[in-house]
């Protein structure tokens, strides 16, 4: 039961992409606010390359890795950041989407302990990869602790940035932890970012299909 829960939830989040978009490939409502590794404070850091078998940059993401197939998570490899390195935060973001004041949030993970430059694809609870020990998800735009593929609207082509940033200490948060909550505990703490930039292009619906609806309260 607990799969097919989650199951609805994924197909949810990918109504809820679509919703979030100002139209289908149109731009977003307003300004589009910033990534984690674009925020004030956070540039000009030392520089993390970003690698990933499924996140290419300028290449379409697999369906599998998207909320229309299994919403696996991608394996992303980075270099090692600077020696105060205490911590990294892994994130995937929407740079075409926006609600509630942040891009539509994919994946947030954090407290990756700095021994560790990559993660394996399909991490729980969709994939069963090992997750590193003491490595914390945050929620994504649904309210998981969890990764959520692109849900891109249709015809669309959206870009997504797998970001990971290296913090010199680990955060005081625990599972569940909002992106606001982690983009505030990660100021004045950033010494390293990196990201690569994946593409995804929303499928054609069937006419009738469901759309979504504004985006659910979270903490």
């Amino acid at each position: 039961m607990k799969a097919l829960a989650f199951s609805l939830a994924l197909m949810a989040g990918a109504s809820l992409a679509l919703a979030a978009s100002a139209q289908p490939g149109g731009p977003p409502p307003g300004p589009q606010p910033p990534n984690l590794v674009d925020m004030p404070g956070n540039t000009g850091k030392a520089h993390l390359t970003v690698t990933s078998a499924e996140v290419k940059t300028d290449v379409l993401i697999p369906h599998d890795n998207s909320s229309f197939g299994k919403s696996l998570s991608p394996q992303v490899t980075w270099t090692k950041g600077p020696a105060s390195t205490k911590s990294y935060v892994v994130a995937m973001e929407d740079s075409d989407a926006q609600a509630r004041g942040a891009p539509i949030t994919h994946w947030v993970a954090f407290n990756i302990p700095a021994s560790v430059t990559s993660l394996p694809a399909g991490l729980p609870p969709q994939g069963t990869a090992a997750v590193p020990a003491g490595m914390v998800f945050a929620n994504n735009i649904r309210g998981q602790a969890a990764y959520m593929g692109p849900g891109t609207p249709p015809k669309a082509t959206h870009h997504y940035h797998l970001e990971v940033l290296a913090i010199d200490t680990t955060l005081p948060l625990t599972t569940g932890a909002s992106r606001a909550d982690v983009a505030n505990a990660i100021q004045g703490h950033v010494v390293g970012t990196g990201e690569v930039v994946g593409l995804f292009t929303g499928p054609e619906r069937p006419a009738g299909a469901p759309g979504g609806g504004p985006p659910p309260a979270t903490k």
